[in-house]
């Protein structure tokens, strides 16, 4: 069992409250783990610190004195068996038992209740979300990895709306901000919008707003959206060489798709494109895919068995000048170019395409 008091000293006043630190006292107690094992307390959020080491005495405890504005998040950490764990500090007791069966049960003020609801209510999901995962990984073919790959994208973005569900809920606190800090390297730019006006129109002005706006200004950046497309001259699947200006000049529209062989989601766009090609085609656009593989056999097998009817070239390697042009970090990508040579268009999904027919 592993549990952790705190206890805050009564202040005189809600301002002075704010202002001045409280001390707390923390204790460790752990049947799982030997006399000795090491402990790590960090102070979490708005910058990861470590607050102060120890280990186990003879009694399985460790004791630890902090000093701290509340709320905060910190973490613990053990190793052999690993726990890392999430608390979040408030007035009043917070306790951390966990059981002979590895099982964790934390108990503590409003916040860290909050927290605990949502992660025991996300936990099926990131499972179901796992368990894809593995599945995608084990398949053998590539039928078994399309099927595999899409129900770990169906997956992926219940979690993550469970996910933005519960930060919004919680915008005006400090889970709000601290979830967000730990899931902000996954996030995609439509929902890094959304948390930047969610901050934005409750006044928010704190660090993960900072964070928020430099990753959108990284992402922006690398956008062509509006901009020029980068001109290329690549070689085609028969040896022929291809210039964007001659595509552009020849088509209403030219769309670009970035892709490789060993990219499953990107076999399964080839597959979703197919069907519309020849409606694409009669109404001016042009699909050209681009591949980044090394290998010129494995592109060309690939091309034969997704039986793709549009033009096919080559800028070997992720790091080949076109892809980075392109700004190319994610496989599929797509561009769709007019014909003044501007990109209209970036990143589009199927239900996209069929737009435009």
């Amino acid at each position: 069992m592993i549990i952790v008091t705190t206890t805050a000293f009564s202040l005189l006043s809600a301002k002075a409250q704010q202002a001045k630190k409280v001390s707390m006292d923390i204790e460790f107690n752990s049947a799982l783990h030997p006399a000795g094992t090491k402990l790590k307390l960090y102070r979490e959020w708005p910058k990861r610190s470590l607050v102060d080491t120890g280990s186990l005495d003879a009694l399985h405890q460790c004791k630890f004195h902090v000093t701290d504005s509340l709320p905060a998040v910190f973490t613990l950490e053990t190793r052999k068996p690993f726990l890392n764990q999430t608390i979040i500090l408030e007035k009043g007791l917070c306790s951390i038992v966990l059981g002979a069966d590895a099982q964790v049960l934390v108990k503590g003020g409003l916040l860290q209740t909050r927290l605990e609801q949502h992660l025991q209510q996300i936990k099926p999901l990131e499972k179901e979300w796992a368990a894809a995962g593995n599945q995608y990984t084990k398949a053998k073919d590539l039928e078994e990895k399309l099927i595999a790959e899409k129900e770990n994208r169906v997956l992926a973005e219940k979690v993550q709306f469970a996910r933005m569900a519960f930060i919004k809920n919680n915008i005006d606190n400090l889970l709000g901000e601290w979830l967000t800090h730990h899931y902000l390297y996954g996030m995609q730019q439509k929902d890094l919008q959304m948390l930047k006006n969610w901050f934005s129109s409750r006044g928010k002005k704190n660090a993960v707003s900072k964070e928020i706006e430099d990753k959108l200004q990284i992402l922006e950046h690398n956008l062509l959206l509006g901009k020029k497309a980068p001109l290329f001259n690549l070689t085609s699947i028969t040896g022929d060489a291809v210039a964007l200006d001659q595509l552009i000049k020849n088509n209403k529209y030219v769309l670009i798709d970035f892709w490789a062989s060993w990219c499953t989601p990107c076999r399964a766009t080839n597959r979703n494109i197919a069907p519309l090609y020849k409606d694409l085609k009669s109404r001016g656009i042009e699909v050209v895919s681009i591949s980044v593989d090394e290998n010129n056999e494995l592109w060309k097998k690939a091309v034969k068995s997704d039986q793709i009817p549009w033009l096919q070239l080559i800028s070997p390697s992720i790091k080949s000048r076109t892809v980075m042009d392109y700004h190319v970090s994610t496989l599929p990508s797509t561009f769709l170019i007019d014909r003044d040579g501007f990109v209209v268009k970036q990143n589009m999904e199927i239900d996209d395409l069929k737009k435009l027919l």
